[in-house]
């Protein structure tokens, strides 16, 4: 696993499933839907890999001040959109890192309370996606917006490769998710329409 990429959360409550961090952090460095993070496990022994299905922007009392304010000046809204922000993120575990290897499957135990989050290197991230037994941790989390979670993800790690790599990875990832959703045309469909429409 390579150098910690950039620091986007501390956690505030976890289980095996998935886990939630908060951080103040400018508008710049907001993470993006679907995208992949590590956080530390087992006292270090482990790094548990996460997929980002949830970023919201907490309630921010000097932020409602200037909304309701009857005059807002220019140069004041630019300030307050260069100010740290309270985000919060929620990520779905889908595998973790031990032993110098990455296994797929939900990891032995979750992280702790205030464990930092970092952003996954692309090197690791197409690592991590060298395989794709991922996906059905990502198909059975049925309280979340699972599509579009799996066409962004797949999307991340296309973009991780090389541009001459990144077709014939949405190639593979469309086979597997035919082979996974062979029972459900419907949703196949939609899945492989979303990875076609980012591939153009």
């Amino acid at each position: 696993m390579d150098e910690q990429g950039p620091l986007i959360g501390l956690v505030t409550r976890c289980s095996s499933r998935g886990f939630v961090g908060a951080m103040r952090l400018p508008d710049t460095d907001l993470p993006i839907f679907g995208a992949f993070c590590k956080v530390e496990a087992q006292r270090g022994y482990s790094q548990v890999i996460g997929l980002i299905y949830n970023i919201s922007i907490e309630d921010d009392e000097f932020a409602r001040q200037m909304a309701v304010a009857e005059r807002l000046e220019l140069e004041n809204l630019s300030d307050q959109q260069a100010r740290l922000l309270p985000v919060e993120i929620s990520a779905l575990s889908v595998g973790y890192w031990s032993d110098d290897r990455y296994l797929q499957t939900l990891p032995p135990q979750p992280p702790i309370s205030m464990a930092p989050i970092y952003s996954l290197s692309k090197e690791d991230v197409q690592s991590f996606t060298a395989k794709l037994d991922f996906i059905p941790l990502i198909l059975a989390a049925s309280q979340l917006p699972v599509d579009d979670l799996l066409v962004a993800v797949l999307r991340q790690a296309a973009q991780a490769r090389p541009a001459d790599m990144q077709r014939s990875f949405l190639l593979h990832a469309g086979r597997e998710c035919a082979r996974r959703l062979a029972n459900d045309l419907t949703r196949l469909e939609n899945i492989i329409h979303g990875l076609a429409e980012r591939e153009d």
